[in-house]
């Protein structure tokens, strides 16, 4: 699966459970995920987009664990079935 068409299926899966799925950049700090995926209640993951099989980068190795120490949810998606298993999870 290609990143666009995951990144398109998450932002639809996202706004059907009235939260926002944000492009995130951060020209300062490299390293940093696709999205920012904001939910009611106050939910917020910070969510990377890659193709199927396509492993993270070296610095996102490093930016994904101080994400999640700092208590952030953090994941990535490169396939269908991560995509569901997110929605079902960010939907409760």
């Amino acid at each position: 699966m290609n990143e666009k068409l995951i990144e398109r299926k998450l932002r639809e899966g996202v706004r059907r459970l009235g939260g926002m799925a944000l492009k995130f950049t951060s020209p300062s700090f490299t390293g940093v995920p696709d999205r920012i995926v904001m939910l009611p209640g106050g939910k917020v993951w910070f969510v990377e987009i890659k193709t199927t099989g396509k492993p993270l980068k070296p610095r996102q190795q490093v930016v994904f664990p101080q994400f999640a120490k700092l208590g952030c949810g953090v994941t990535v998606i490169d396939d269908q079935q991560k995509l569901d298993n997110f929605l079902n999870l960010i939907a409760r």
